[in-house]
């Protein structure tokens, strides 16, 4: 155990001198009407002080820009992620991705992403939900370490014996692919790939601030189709003969006597790498860049390592990697005195919601030790993230190890930069510096 002293004063327990971290100050804009300025350069570097705004002036706003009803409030954020009156279909939204002209060239791309288990809450979403709840119970994740753990270990070994490497790109975005291969029963060699297909989705999905949507659209069209020839080849193999993976479950489950289709199972096998891959890989690399903005933070978790769990709540609180949920309403209700009609669309805030003083004590703090901490990043009620075990363990695994190795790491820039969007948090990089052993 570190001293009182050394908890106190990082740069002692780490042997260096350093200043923490600190990211550039950004201020919202004074206008209701632009939603003040949250979707903008600014707002995408860091969104939270245009969120306090909007928790302030307006916690239930209509923007025009999003076409939707952008609620702040911890409450209100909590209460409608379990609303069973909302409903997470998607359609409309997708359609608003495409082009305007000739929409109808892109109707494979809807379909695909209308299968996914994330963007559905009907009889198909119950069957699916009851398969992975199977395979993503906390007790099968925590059957899961091991390789979890060797995957963390593999990784960094590629790293050993050099100062500076990129803690983003070639640590943090790794372990969710190679892990995500292992529970699919894919080659390790096709980690490249299948990253490639998550970030591409992931783009056209969280949608840049300005986006080209008929160049994103044609490049749906084709990595989908570069999916169906890949994904079916695993498909019909696992027909054949199935293994203990993922894939093979699929194929081969039954809910009330139906079999998915190979175009639900290919779908859902998309959704599983880039929506399970992508939070954790913002995560992992969020919370190793936000603990160097709290030095007595990361002094404290590397003394007290098993901290690790409320450190890891703290991390998907603080900078939640989906910084919103998307529903659609059923019927009309009242939210925060403003009416909600039959059709309107809601983005549930999640990162503002986290930010909320009226829930969290100091809440601009990362406070590893933080307890109770009932955050809203992964959700609750019917569409609470199913891959929350596995996200957990491997944040919880990643930083672990990578602060063991390397307890006395630097951010290795003046500055970091995140991709073009505003309704999930992702680094471009995440330079360090480390002390080799």
């Amino acid at each position: 155990m570190m001293s009182q002293t050394m908890i106190d004063n990082p740069d002692a327990a780490h042997g260096r001198r350093s200043a923490p971290f600190r990211m550039r100050t950004v201020e919202p804009g004074p206008d209701p009407a632009d939603s003040f300025g949250l979707f903008t350069s600014a707002a995408v570097y860091d969104p939270y002080p245009f969120y306090a705004r909007l928790r302030e002036r307006d916690p239930v706003h209509w923007s025009e820009r999003a076409g939707a009803w952008l609620v702040t409030r911890y409450r209100e954020v909590f209460d409608l992620q379990a609303n069973s009156e909302l409903s997470v279909d998607r359609v409309e939204t997708l359609y608003s991705y495409l082009p305007q002209v000739r929409r109808e060239r892109f109707s494979f791309v809807i379909e695909h992403y209308t299968r996914w288990l994330l963007y559905r809450d009907d009889a198909y979403h119950d069957r699916l939900k009851l398969l992975f709840m199977k395979a993503m119970t906390p007790r099968a994740v925590e059957l899961m370490k091991p390789r979890i753990a060797a995957r963390v270990a593999e990784v960094l070994d590629t790293l050993a014996g050099r100062e500076h490497f990129d803690a983003y790109l070639e640590f943090a975005a790794r372990i969710p692919v190679l892990v995500m291969l292992d529970l699919l029963g894919l080659p390790s060699a096709d980690e490249q790939r299948l990253r490639h297909w998550s970030d591409r989705c992931s783009n056209f999905l969280f949608q840049p601030v300005n986006p080209d949507r008929e160049a994103m659209a044609e490049e749906q069209r084709r990595i989908l189709d570069e999916q169906q020839d890949y994904f079916m080849a695993h498909i019909t193999a696992r027909r054949a003969r199935p293994g203990a993976d993922m894939i093979s479950a699929m194929v081969h489950a039954e809910v009330s006597g139906e079999r998915l289709t190979d175009l639900e199972i290919l779908a859902t096998c998309n959704m599983m790498a880039t929506a399970g891959g992508g939070t954790s890989r913002s995560a992992i690399s969020l919370a190793l860049m936000n603990l160097q903005r709290f030095p007595d933070q990361l002094a404290r978790l590397v003394a007290e390592p098993e901290r690790i769990n409320l450190a890891a709540e703290e991390f998907l609180r603080f900078d939640a990697p989906t910084q919103r949920g998307i529903r659609t309403a059923r019927a009309d209700f009242t939210l925060g005195g403003k009416t909600i009609r039959r059709g309107d669309i809601l983005h549930i805030m999640i990162g503002a919601a986290n930010h909320d003083p009226a829930a969290f004590a100091d809440p601009e703090r990362l406070d590893i030790a933080r307890n109770p901490n009932r955050h809203a990043t992964l959700g609750h009620g019917v569409h609470y993230c199913l891959g929350a075990s596995l996200a957990r363990m491997e944040l919880r695994l990643a930083v672990a190890e990578f602060l063991r190795r390397y307890p006395d790491y630097a951010i290795d820039a003046p500055d970091v930069e995140f991709m073009d969007r505003t309704a999930s948090r992702r680094l471009t990089g995440l330079p360090v510096v480390v002390r080799q052993a």
